[in-house]
Formats: structure tokens, C-alpha cells, sequence
């Protein structure tokens, strides 16, 4: 069923669609990634703070610029086996290393690891009912498709668009666009909503698109348009 035209009276161009960043954004790591790396180290032998390998993950993966376009499963699993390394090579090597990479892939493509937020649902369904085109654009690996699936995303959305699929990572304004394309949407027609000041907020108005910067602790930067939770997002589009 085609999705109906917001029904609110409104001067043109108004928003029809909304994208959603997945990671922090709609689901997060639980207890947090640093937790799940320090668990699963533990079962190899190594004792490491959870909050230490947190703020090591977030350093490594600002400088690797997220999953690019990679060729088959093996080649994304080699792209985190040396983002893992950089992570906890201090603390592992060798095959020992080797057996701790394959246990904690496995468990990161695994819906126990990860929780929806609670706005999530909620408001993918409350925008969807108003009649807005709703995606998601994500920069991740493929497995995104079958965890979005598992935990019951991909029936609240009309499409997924992942980085490592695509061929194209954001703030690549060029993946903003196949998600207009997706929905027959203009960019002034579009509002992103994500956690990323770069990847998501900056990278959509480059393309075009209104962006809404996800900050749930803090305020955002200054002359950044923020919100502290998804349910702003629904004021949001009505006031366009």
C-alpha cells in the first residue's frame, strides 16, 4: 500500500520523508559495546574495563571512517578483524586473538546483544501513520540486513540502506540521494535524523536534506538544529 500524503495544511515544500541512522540512533549495543568486548574477553582468559575498550572503539572508529563497500562476508570480516585488533591488540595476539575475534563476531550478529530505544518503535510507527516515506540509512556492515530484520526494524521501515552493500558511507552525500530515490523525494522534502554531527547531521545538509542531530545527554553543539529524544522528531516535521 503506497504511503498517504501528510494530511496537515502547510505553505510548500513541506518534509514527506524521514531517515533514520540505525546505531545509536534506533538500536544500541547492550549493555554497550565495551561491555560485550570486555565479556567476551573475560571468557578468554583477559580482564579488561569496559569503559576503557568504549572510549578506545569510539577513537579507532572515528579514524576508519565506517564500513565501505566490501566485496563478500570474508572481506567485511577481515575489515573488523583489524578493527578489532586496534581496539584490544594490547591485549591479545596471535591465535589467541584469532579465537577471541570469532566468538565476539559472532555474538555482535546476534538480536541478544542489542536493544531498541524506546522512542524507536513508537515513533516509526506514529510517523508512518501520518502518512511520511520512512528509511533507514546506516553506515554498517551487511549483517545490519538480518539484525534489523530479527529484532523487528525492517517491517516498520520501507527500506534499509547499508554503507557496506552500498558501496557508499556517509557523509557520502551520494547515499543520501538513492535514499530520496527510494521514496521519489526531494531533498528540500527529506529531515535525517542521527547521532553523528558528521556522518549524519553535516553529511544530509550537504545533500540537501534537513537534518536533526540525536544527542540524548547532552545539548547539541551551537547553530546545530538537536533533539534529545526521537518523539521530537514527529513536532519536527508537523511544524515544516
Amino acid at each position: 500500500m503506497a504511503a498517504r500524503r501528510p494530511t496537515a495544511s502547510r505553505k510548500k515544500p513541506f518534509i514527506r520523508a524521514v531517515f533514520f541512522d540505525a546505531g545509536n540512533t534506533l538500536l544500541r549495543a547492550h549493555p554497550s559495546v565495551g561491555h560485550i568486548y570486555a565479556r567476551t574477553a573475560l571468557r578468554h582468559g583477559v580482564r579488561v574495563p569496559a569503559d576503557r575498550v568504549d572510549q578506545r572503539f569510539r577513537d579507532v572508529w572515528k579514524n576508519r571512517h565506517g564500513v565501505a563497500h566490501l566485496k563478500n562476508d570474508g572481506a567485511e570480516k577481515e575489515w573488523w578483524r583489524n578493527m578489532v585488533s586496534q581496539v584490544m591488540g594490547p591485549h591479545f595476539t596471535g591465535e589467541k586473538f584469532l579465537r577471541y575475534f570469532e566468538d565476539l563476531y559472532g555474538r555482535f550478529a546476534h538480536p541478544r546483544h542489542w536493544r531498541l530505544f524506546d522512542d524507536a518503535i513508537p515513533t516509526l510507527r506514529a510517523l508512518r501513520r501520518k502518512g511520511y516515506r520512512v528509511g533507514i540509512v546506516s553506515n554498517w556492515d551487511s549483517r545490519l540486513v538480518t539484525l534489523a530484520e530479527r529484532i523487528g526494524l525492517t517491517k516498520e521501515v520501507e527500506f534499509l540502506l547499508v554503507s557496506s552493500v552500498e558501496g557508499l558511507v556517509k557523509p557520502d552525500r551520494r547515499l543520501f540521494h538513492k535514499a530520496l530515490g527510494h521514496v521519489r523525494a526531494k531533498p528540500r522534502e527529506a529531515v535525517h535524523v542521527g547521532d553523528s554531527l558528521h556522518e549524519d547531521y553535516r553529511g544530509a545538509t550537504r545533500a540537501g536534506l534537513a537534518a536533526l542531530l540525536l544527542d540524548r545527554h547532552n545539548p547539541g553543539p551551537k547553530g546545530v538544529r538537536s533533539i534529545r529524544t526521537l518523539h521530537e522528531v514527529i513536532d519536527f516535521v508537523e511544524e515544516q
